[in-house]
């Protein structure tokens, strides 16, 4: 890698090769030993060459490129013109440019002329631009001054926008002149004589160009305030893409942390709560899917606002372009893949499904019917898991979810038969695949002579938890029957539709008899 200097030329700074720096130091070195003669016109020669080779070093400074080369200097002595060229070949040179044609098109810049002007030497820089007598620019302006005033529009709008020319680099620009060292050096002396034979401002009223003055100052003070509440509204949008990106990154992870439930009465669409969303999918995988995609979408859009805040205020003007390419392209994807699983899942959606199993108690030999609860995942290591408001039981060593069913009802029979209803119910299944999931749900109960008993917990296999099984049973006694609840049973029992009178007395052990206002207990009068 060369080692760079940080130069400073033309009023501006610039990072440059050694050797670049080496060959412009002598080339200016030349240049002022050339011109020491002339005086105080070889310093302003100088001057002039100096804002001009910065002009010429703006011109290769990129993005990719932040050093001035060799290479650079070397076309930039060739523009210019070689300093030894000029000192034995100048008389034949002058000859050569005198004749020699160029293309004042490829040279010419748009400036206001400080030199022949009566307001801001707009219509005289005009003039030299299209190379046409600046008397008839005014003359134009005038006509255009009866159609509501928009000649002075006009006028006033490029005496803003458009900059004088300030140094003779830029006034043979104006005039189209190619910007060599030949020429500077005539502009220059060409000035010098307009000085010193007091033609410069000859015919020229001063009240009138104090007047320009003023003009001028009092709309560049005007660009200067509105300069100012442009970078100030700026600065205001920067703060607030601040404050809006950092409220919602702050939301964001306090909902993926579970500190905040901002979807839970939230309605997407016709009622549709964000965690119902998992009842549109069959499959857990594709849930997880649709989230991360969504995430992202939400992500990085928060994350550039608040970048692009922070690059406003701070005025940070780097370019990054492949990590921006990498954000757009996982942002698309994300948007690809989160619209197709919506799709997909569109035609191809999660159902709710259920069956019913009756089994038949049998009560002829026995007057009472004991039902009593036994505790299936006893001796078992079990973790509590809640996964959308559902509680799971998990027991590692045979990777089973256990858990309560959901109800447990007594109702009163149609008939003279004891029967056990237990209906199992499963979510998020697709409908060919419906029967295998419920059957996957296993509850299990036993009667022994008088006594039923019933498992505490029904139980599926770890890898279904996503059909959010349920198993809800009904025991449906008939008339005149007489059943006894152990203490386990009647906590299982949901006795919310019961007569509350009796609820604490059957929990206690007392017996309840079934009759046709329903169950009651036995001994009372109806």
């Amino acid at each position: 890698m060369k080692k760079t200097i940080q130069i400073h030329i033309g009023g501006r700074q610039y990072h440059i090769n050694e050797d670049a720096f080496s060959k412009i130091k002598n080339y200016l070195e030349s240049l002022k030993t050339h011109f020491a003669a002339e005086g105080g016109s070889g310093k302003e020669i100088i001057e002039d060459i100096e804002i001009r080779i910065a002009e010429l070093f703006e011109d290769r400074i990129n993005d990719n490129k932040q050093a001035i080369t060799l290479e650079d200097v070397e076309e930039i002595i060739t523009t210019l013109g070689n300093i030894e060229d000029f000192e034995y070949g100048e008389d034949s040179a002058d000859e050569k440019d005198a004749y020699e044609p160029y293309e004042r098109r490829r040279y010419r810049r748009l400036f206001r002329d400080p030199d022949n002007y009566y307001l801001g030497g707009v219509a005289s820089g005009l003039g030299s631009y299209f190379d046409i007598d600046p008397l008839w620019i005014r003359l134009l302006f005038v006509i255009l001054l009866f159609l509501k005033g928009l000649g002075l529009i006009i006028y006033v709008i490029l005496w803003i926008a458009v900059p004088k020319a300030r140094n003779t680099a830029e006034k043979l620009q104006m005039k189209g002149i190619p910007v060599n060292l030949s020429n500077i050096k005539d502009s220059v002396d060409a000035e010098y004589q307009k000085v010193k034979s007091s033609l410069k401002n000859f015919g020229k009223s001063p009240g009138v160009s104090r007047l320009g003055d003023v003009i001028e100052n009092v709309a560049r003070a005007l660009v200067l305030v509105f300069v100012a509440i442009f970078k100030f509204l700026i600065g205001v949008i920067g703060i607030g893409f601040i404050v809006v990106g950092s409220i919602f990154l702050v939301s964001l992870l306090l909902l993926l942390f579970g500190q905040i439930s901002l979807f839970s009465d939230f309605n997407i669409w016709n009622g549709l709560n964000f965690p119902d969303l998992a009842s549109l999918f069959p499959d857990v995988i594709q849930y997880k899917l649709l989230f991360i995609s969504l995430l992202v979408l939400v992500l990085i859009p928060i994350i550039v606002m608040v970048y692009q805040g922070i690059k406003i205020i701070f005025n940070i003007r780097t370019r990054h372009n492949v990590l921006r390419a990498f954000t757009l392209t996982t942002w698309i994807l994300a948007l690809i893949l989160f619209i197709t699983l919506l799709i997909v899942n569109s035609t191809n959606f999660a159902v709710e499904a259920n069956e019913t199993e009756t089994f038949v108690i049998e009560n002829k030999a026995y007057p009472r019917l004991y039902i009593d609860v036994r505790d299936n995942s006893m001796n078992k290591r079990v973790t509590n898991y809640w996964v959308f408001g559902h509680n799971f039981r998990y027991n590692n060593s045979d990777e089973t979810l256990y858990k309560e069913p959901s109800i447990f009802t007594i109702t009163r029979s149609d008939n003279t038969e004891i029967s056990l209803d237990i209906v199992k119910e499963a979510r998020n299944v697709g409908v060919r695949h419906a029967e295998d999931y419920l059957d996957g749900i296993h509850y299990r109960w036993e009667q022994v002579d008088s006594v039923l008993y019933l498992d505490r917990y029904y139980n599926t296999d770890a890898e279904d938890f996503w059909m959010f099984g349920e198993v809800n049973l009904d025991l449906n006694i008939p008339d005149e029957q007489i059943i006894i609840l152990s203490k386990s049973a009647s906590e299982l029992w949901d006795s919310r539709y019961d007569q509350r009178a009796i609820r604490d007395s059957i929990r206690n052990g007392r017996p309840g008899i079934m009759t046709t206002d329903g169950l009651i207990l036995f001994g009372n009068d109806k």
